[in-house]
């Protein structure tokens, strides 16, 4: 991306936030902790500049004598913030102005749209709906109907692909309790998908709201894992594992969110392999200890061990364990973090989770359904004879 006479301003979709002395950059359905030099480059945009504009402005908070080496940070803090969405240029669609498409009791076929539930990106709108000959609520995950109203067609086709990949492999997947449920996916007039509608709240929202018992916490990570298990039975890498992609319906817990799964051992070429996911959970192989790039390499079973191992410890004990203001010295503490400082290998259950959270991937399960059978064994629950998937 050239950054020569276009001018950037900070995306309506981003805010930048200061909490308890610490700085995050806030967008649609992400947030980012920064740190104060980041978040003041990024209110220098809020409004329109050229890189040789905000060169000087830097230059007059800084009083740095080399406007050249200003110019090369200037460009390289750009083009990554860019690459985030975090930045836009004059002329872009910019996330925020793209308006939800329907308002509620509008019909999409036989559904009547609800509230919107989520808008992922320039692409993808969820709502809840229902279906008006059952009178049964639903989700439907929607593909933008605008195509015209995006410029970039490259991303435009790598955005298309990965949402009918996504019901493609969902659709693959028999059946199974701890996996939401789709419905069905329609092509035409334009991509969109219906899910099973859950009620309740994400394992993230329980435990901030403090919803689960001590006693009861056993059997919603055995469900988690039953759930991951069959996915990865049938082959398939979810590629997004975290607090907020488990939901509680009841005494019910199920693997959600399907935007990022890819199948295994197929190359780049044949499918989309996206390498994004929750900072905080990437494990320490696909860390990137760079300013903005977070993620190397893409997910595999492993990697998704470590990353439900992640969610596990954080329903056991609050919260996970990483410090860091700034992604680089958070990156430093995945990679260096020594769970044993916390974790007992004589109480089974933590054995079980030291195991999960290895630092060399080599180590750990080698995937979901070796890690259900161990945490079943270490909390004296009933292990399942029949094959998970």
């Amino acid at each position: 991306m050239k950054t020569k006479r276009q001018r950037f301003y900070l995306s309506k979709s981003a805010s930048v936030l200061e909490h308890q002395e610490a700085f995050y950059i806030t967008t649609i359905g992400r947030s980012y902790k920064i740190n104060r030099t980041i978040a003041t480059f990024l209110r220098l945009l809020a409004e329109p500049r050229t890189a040789k504009e905000l060169v000087t402005d830097v230059q007059h908070l800084t009083a740095a004598p080399d406007p050249a080496a200003i110019r090369a940070v200037v460009d390289k803090f750009l083009r990554d913030m860019y690459r985030l969405e975090i930045v836009r240029r004059e002329g872009d669609v910019d996330v925020a102005t793209l308006h939800q498409h329907y308002q509620a009791g509008d019909l999409v076929g036989r559904y009547r749209i609800g509230a919107l539930l989520s808008l992922d990106d320039q692409f993808v709108q969820v709502y809840k709906a229902t279906n008006c000959e059952t009178d049964q609520p639903v989700v439907l995950k929607m593909f933008s109907h605008r195509p015209e109203a995006v410029t970039d067609s490259k991303t435009l086709a790598k955005g298309l692909r990965q949402f009918q990949q996504e019901f493609e492999l969902m659709g693959s997947l028999p059946p199974h309790p701890n996996v939401c449920a789709l419905h069905s996916y329609h092509p035409e007039p334009y991509p969109h998908a219906v899910l099973e509608y859950l009620r309740g709240c994400t394992v993230s929202q329980g435990l901030t709201q403090n919803l689960f018992r001590e006693a009861d916490k056993p059997q919603l990570v055995a469900q988690m894992l039953r759930g991951l298990a069959h996915v990865h039975a049938h082959g398939i890498i979810h590629g997004d594992i975290h607090p907020r992609n488990f939901m509680v319906d009841g005494e019910r817990v199920c693997l959600i969110d399907f935007g990022f799964a890819h199948r295994r051992g197929v190359t780049e070429e044949h499918q989309v392999i996206n390498r994004g996911g929750a900072a905080c959970y990437l494990p320490p192989e696909r860390v990137n200890q760079h300013h903005y790039k977070f993620s190397k390499r893409a997910a595999d079973f492993r990697s998704e061990v470590y990353q439900v191992g992640l969610v596990i410890y954080k329903l056991c004990y609050g919260q996970v364990p990483f410090e860091g203001g700034t992604w680089l010295e958070l990156a430093a503490s995945i990679t260096s973090h020594n769970f044993g400082q916390r974790l007992s290998a004589a109480v089974p259950h933590e054995r079980v989770l030291l195991r999960a959270l290895h630092q060399n991937p080599a180590e750990r399960y080698s995937d979901a359904a070796e890690l259900l059978t161990a945490w079943q064994q270490a909390t004296e629950q009933p292990v399942a004879t029949a094959p998970v998937g």
